[in-house]
């Protein structure tokens, strides 16, 4: 997807590597646009984690929080933990720049994220990382995979719509 502002949803799916684990990620944006979030529920529902993502050169856009929270609360309940990493996107400038990052970890630690992290959609600095950390959070949290008694292949398993896939070690 493009840099552009996201209009209603856009989906991209996203595979990685992680402690041994192919992960194949399907990716939500929801448009924070009040004709969608009548939608919000459908896509959150089954959704394993979240990234709340925000523009570090406009404070304006962490006004919004409770309601996303409200709703991934509406679907979940006390005992689901659902990771969730506040994600702030980095302005071409040092100048724009209106969330410190101590700001951003107070912010985090207030609504109770699993996390922070800074990205720059211009260079692609730390958006590897987001994914890796969000993909380690819901495996950590997720049931434990069994272990085939057998195995001829790499290990795949689908856990709460999670599919990861252990990555095997070829023979030489």
């Amino acid at each position: 997807s493009s840099q552009a502002d996201t209009l209603g949803v856009d989906f991209e799916v996203k595979s990685l590597l992680v402690d041994d684990f192919k992960i194949k990620l399907q990716i939500w944006d929801i448009s924070g646009e009040k004709r969608f979030r009548d939608l919000l529920s459908t896509y959150i529902s089954h959704a394993r984690g979240g990234l709340f993502v925000y523009d570090i050169s406009e404070k304006s856009s962490l006004t919004n929080i409770n309601f996303w929270l409200s709703l991934i609360k509406k679907e979940f309940t006390k005992e689901e933990i659902f990771p969730l990493l506040a994600v702030g996107i980095k302005p071409k400038s040092v100048t724009q720049r209106q969330i410190t990052l101590e700001e951003s970890k107070v912010f985090a630690n207030l609504y109770d994220l699993d996390g922070i992290i800074e990205c720059c959609t211009k260079s692609g600095g730390n958006i590897e990382k987001m994914f890796e950390t969000l993909s380690r959070l819901i495996l950590e949290r997720s049931p434990p995979l069994i272990e085939p008694e057998i195995s001829k292949g790499p290990q795949k398993a689908s856990i709460n719509g999670l599919v990861a896939k252990k990555k095997t070690k070829k023979k030489k």
